[in-house]
């Protein structure tokens, strides 16, 4: 693991973390990185952290060395989280767009229903 005096590697994680703050859990976990980077003289080295960004879901989380494999586990819940939330949220717009398309319908057809025939 590399020396690292200002850890940019855990910085660039946390600040990413940051943005995916959506619970009390996670601001509070965000919060102990933050103290554990001011206090830790150690980083990650940066191929690693390139890895766990750029693919978190497949990422192996025991190879980052203790103090970090906890955060890092806890990036990878977030992550998954939100895949999970921005699946239900299409989910949710495809079920309302049927919706309205099936409202449409029916107007439609009930217009057509009540129009007088001319014969």
């Amino acid at each position: 693991m590399a020396i690292s005096k200002n850890n940019q590697g855990i910085q660039k994680l946390l600040s990413v973390m940051k943005k995916m703050i959506r619970e009390v859990n996670d601001k509070e976990i965000c919060n102990k990185l933050e103290i554990l980077v001011s206090s830790e003289k150690e980083d990650i080295p940066p191929h690693m952290i390139k890895d766990l960004l750029e693919s978190p879901l497949t990422f192996d989380a025991s190879k980052v060395p203790e103090p970090y494999t906890q955060y890092v586990k806890h990036y990878i819940y977030m992550v998954k989280r939100e895949e999970r939330l921005n699946q239900k949220k299409e989910e949710l717009k495809v079920k309302k767009e049927k919706e309205e398309e099936s409202k449409k319908s029916k107007k439609k057809t009930s217009q057509k229903k009540t129009q007088p025939k001319n014969g």
